[in-house]
């Protein structure tokens, strides 16, 4: 994908927390030691499945 499509998808789809998911990504790839399980099971549970209704609606 090129850079200008994912700064218009981002732009056009603003409700979904799109510095957030990079962020986590970013917690649990380098920060492996340091990982909340608790925050992880709470994204997982209750804000997971929010996200997902929100990126099937980009299909």
């Amino acid at each position: 994908m090129k850079y200008s499509d994912e700064q218009r998808i981002k732009k056009t789809y603003d409700k979904i927390p799109w510095l957030m998911i990079s962020g986590l990504r970013h917690r649990l790839v380098h920060d492996y030691d340091g990982t909340n399980w608790n925050i992880i099971a709470d994204v997982v549970f209750e804000e997971l499945p929010v996200l997902i209704a929100e990126l099937e609606k980009i299909k």
